[in-house]
């Protein structure tokens, strides 16, 4: 515990060598496929179609997220789903505007450009569009992470635990990269206990010029910290947030 506190890292795992992700495109039938090229060969149908009673992965989007394998490679499956009234009436289906404009591939996308810059993000597998009509249903694959966890699984196990100033050096690192985050929340936010943070679910994610979207991600996390705290009956952790918020202002000057 006292080690963790006093190791400082930026978020992730910085330094670290990574393979360049290059992405292979090709479809069957009414389905298209962009996977991460090594693991072509080893991709199948039924890595998108989970058994029953498949391991789940904490809460990630609409959808939940399940364990897969693929190639030798543990990775997260996730459906796109929407929610709200909209679930009512459309489930699973999005208004086809053509391929790249899929938020499957464009997550996709998005997340193989960050990786190769070395941000905390996990590689990019393999993602899935099925068209059918005037409407596509998707699918994505992420590498886990091992030893992560969700900040909100933090804060209901084990609150003295959580390492705020890594979360706060996290989300300043991909600020100053310009990565906006469309949901950030206690959920989309991982720490291990050695100090490491990564952003996941970059669903309708870019990268923007600096602006107000900055703080507007601050207000959205600590919105989510409230409403998580509020249903599991703890109050707010004020001396964690500013303990983070003082972390995310210290990394902006840190670089300049």
């Amino acid at each position: 515990m006292a080690d963790r506190r006093i190791r400082k890292p930026p978020c992730g795992a910085q330094g670290v060598s990574r393979t360049p992700v290059v992405g292979a495109r090709w479809h069957r039938g009414n389905c298209w496929y962009l996977v991460d090229a090594p693991l072509l060969g080893g991709l199948g149908e039924a890595h998108f179609q989970p058994p029953p009673g498949a391991p789940a992965v904490g809460r990630a989007g609409r959808g939940g997220a399940v364990l897969v394998e693929i190639a030798g490679h543990a990775g997260v499956l996730r459906h796109y789903r929407r929610g709200g009234l909209v679930e009512r009436w459309l489930g699973d289906r999005y208004p086809w505007t053509g391929l790249e404009a899929t938020r499957a591939f464009g997550e996709w996308r998005l997340l193989a450009r960050l990786y190769g810059q070395g941000l905390p993000v996990p590689r990019p597998l393999a993602a899935r569009v099925c068209r059918q009509g005037l409407f596509w249903r998707g699918d994505l694959i992420t590498e886990r992470i091992p030893g992560a966890e969700s900040l909100a699984e933090w804060l209901i196990t084990d609150p003295p635990a959580v390492d705020w100033a890594a979360a706060g050096r996290c989300i300043r690192r991909f600020h100053e990269a310009g990565v906006y985050h469309a949901d950030l929340n206690a959920h989309n936010l991982l720490l291990d206990a050695r100090g490491g943070a990564w952003w996941v679910d970059l669903d309708r994610g870019r990268i923007r010029r600096p602006g107000r979207w900055r703080q507007a991600n601050l207000r959205r996390l600590a919105r989510s910290l409230r409403k998580l705290t509020a249903t599991v009956g703890r109050p707010f952790p004020d001396s964690g947030w500013r303990r983070l918020l003082v972390a995310y202002h210290e990394g902006g000057a840190e670089r300049g």
